[in-house]
């Protein structure tokens, strides 16, 4: 069950630590996993090579529990929910 809904003025400064770590958790999974994809050609420059699909399946799956991680802590201490729209195995811890 759900806690009431909190402010996050509301928040100890351990909630604050918390949240702020599992934000960080899931900027740093995104920009690894753009670095990996959003690979742009460069004039001039070698071709890069294609990461190995086990290393983006590796940084993929680090960032979809970056996410879970951070929607879990946002519930359980803001009462907020997962959008609709975002996978139900995010949605589910």
């Amino acid at each position: 069950m759900l806690e009431a809904r909190r402010k996050p003025e509301e928040l100890s400064e351990d909630e604050r630590q918390q949240l702020h770590r599992a934000h960080q958790r899931v900027r740093n999974a995104s920009h690894a996993l753009e670095a990996l994809t959003v690979i742009e050609k460069v004039r001039g420059r070698w071709a890069a090579t294609p990461a190995p699909d086990d290393v983006l399946e590796a940084a993929a799956a680090e960032f979809n529990e970056a996410c879970q991680e951070l929607w879990s802590a946002q519930r359980e201490m803001l009462g907020m929910e997962c959008p609709a729209g975002v996978s139900s195995a995010t949605r589910e811890t």
